[in-house]
């Protein structure tokens, strides 16, 4: 079941972030659907990330150990991945890449693997160290795998200083069969004030760009915005690209969405095989208790393009 709102977006948009120039692009119109999930993703599940996978939305539990594969068209939860995972996890965002999925916990500072079949769970090194958790709580909030360009993307949502979000661009390789993440650049991206954070990223391989989903936490205000950055030839971020895509400010969501009980702490970004775009919300802060219901909803929403 899903709840469709017609949604316009800016034809044009042009801003500057701090000393960095958004580009000025053309911003394409959206039809934006809530998709009604079953009752257990309303309990205190805290979902945090998500990746469309094998036909199906992936979401990943940030404080409980599970993954729920759940069927975009109906929002039924078709089967839950249990993860053994470490005491200290923080699972935060989800990709996949090849036949696997790959998970980034903030807590443990970690990148793990995950069967999606059998669950079977391993870490998986990477050629420098991930930054900690800092003292404000911001740490590695997204990841995106690149097959195309074997490249893989971890996000940092603000740095120590929360001045900056991070982007960390791998290179994925093989060794003795397992896989490696090997460094290659990063990209700082400037914020307009603490308020501001990046929440998650996808790669979009229809338009060879990756999505990064920004959001605002004000006293009584959250908004999001999707951005993009163009990528080479290579799958390296192309400084000075970043531009937004959909002006999504979720205002108007958020007074009609929390107003019906709902999250809007939205924190899950992925996009299908078709250019859908799907972003979910977080329900939960703080220590999570899975089987307790939480006060507010998860939100799962889809962006369709609207055809000219």
């Amino acid at each position: 079941m899903m709840k469709k709102i017609n949604f316009l977006l800016f034809s044009l948009f042009s801003i500057s972030i701090a000393h960095a120039q958004l580009q000025e692009i053309r911003l394409t119109s959206y039809e934006i659907s809530s998709i009604t999930l079953p009752s257990e993703l309303n309990n205190e599940v805290s979902i945090s990330g998500m990746k469309y996978f094998n036909g199906n939305l992936y979401l990943a539990s940030e404080r409980c150990p599970e993954i729920f594969v759940v069927n975009p068209a109906d929002g039924k939860v078709k089967v839950k991945l249990q993860l053994s995972m470490p005491h200290r996890f923080e699972n935060e965002a989800i990709t996949s890449y090849g036949n696997h999925l790959y998970i980034v916990s903030e807590s443990d500072v970690a990148v793990y693997e995950a069967n999606p079949t059998t669950a079977a769970l391993r870490e998986i090194q990477t050629s420098i160290p991930l930054p900690p958790k800092s003292k404000h709580g911001d740490g590695m909030e997204g990841i995106a795998g690149n097959e195309k360009q074997h490249k893989m993307y971890l996000l940092r949502e603000r740095n120590n200083e929360r001045t900056n979000a991070e982007i960390y661009t791998f290179n994925v390789t093989k060794k003795n069969g397992t896989t490696y993440l090997d460094f290659l650049s990063k990209i700082d991206i400037p914020l307009e004030s603490n308020d501001w954070r990046y929440s998650d990223i996808c790669f979009d391989q229809i338009n060879n760009r990756l999505l990064c989903l920004k959001s605002f936490s004000g006293k009584k205000t959250r908004r999001h915005f999707i951005e993009a950055f163009d990528l080479d030839s290579e799958g390296s971020l192309i400084k000075g690209s970043l531009h937004q895509i959909s002006s999504s400010p979720f205002s108007s969501l958020q007074k009609q969405f929390g107003d019906d009980g709902f999250s809007v702490n939205m924190e899950g970004l992925t996009m299908d095989d078709e250019g859908n775009i799907y972003v979910v919300s977080d329900n939960t802060s703080g220590k999570a208790h899975c089987n307790r219901k939480s006060k507010e909803k998860t939100l799962l929403l889809r962006l369709r393009e609207e055809k000219r």
